[in-house]
């Protein structure tokens, strides 16, 4: 990839309406799919784990994305668990994953994980694969979802920006932040594991 990674408003702006309002809906249908099993299902939910609410959240996203991007030309899906992936067009490689408030996401990091969020240099300019993780906040306290973001990255821990997509409606204005180093002292994220498996589990647990 360019020495200079694309901006926010580069990507949004390459992907297209489509495509951004899509991930947006699929965001908001989770949403209300994770309002209404906690309506229905209160104890269920109370005795879920973080990894197993977040794994349900993620089966729902990706069914969302399923039916929202069927018969959209540019968009394709690579459906082989552990590995979830839409590609838009042949530039852009997405993943679905929550993020934390800085921008972090939780994975194994298999060898498979680590490609992925590695941006590689283009041998030619523009033809560079652009591998974006698409999906929501998460509010780990409340346990609930936010809104929706896209986010580029370099790596497992450098995030280059993150940015929060338009509400289905349109009433709500994207806004990407820029993430900086951390301040202070912050625990390891290390996660790995000899088994491919959990590659695209999207959980929230960190002694992975």
């Amino acid at each position: 990839m360019k020495s200079e990674h694309l901006s926010a408003e580069q990507v949004i702006d390459d992907l297209g309406d489509k495509v951004a309002q899509g991930l947006s809906m699929m965001v908001a249908r989770t949403r209300a799919d994770l309002a209404l099993y906690r309506q229905t299902f209160p104890g269920w939910v109370a005795d879920s784990t973080d990894r197993g609410l977040l794994n349900w959240c993620h089966d729902r996203a990706w069914a969302h994305a399923v039916v929202i991007f069927d018969g959209v030309r540019e968009v394709s899906f690579v459906d082989r668990p552990p590995t979830r992936e839409l590609y838009v067009g042949t530039r852009y490689r997405l993943r679905v994953k929550k993020h934390d408030i800085d921008g972090a996401i939780a994975t194994y990091l298999t060898q498979g994980a680590l490609d992925f969020l590695e941006q590689e240099p283009a041998t030619l300019d523009g033809l560079e694969e652009i591998r974006l993780i698409a999906g929501y906040g998460w509010d780990a306290e409340l346990r609930e979802i936010g809104a929706a973001v896209i986010s580029l990255r370099d790596g497992h821990d450098k995030v280059i920006w993150k940015h929060e997509l338009d509400e289905p409606t349109g009433g709500v204005t994207g806004t990407t932040t820029p993430i900086l180093p951390p301040t202070g002292p912050r625990p390891p994220r290390i996660e790995r594991s000899g088994d491919t498996e959990g590659e695209q589990r999207d959980d929230g647990t960190r002694d992975r």
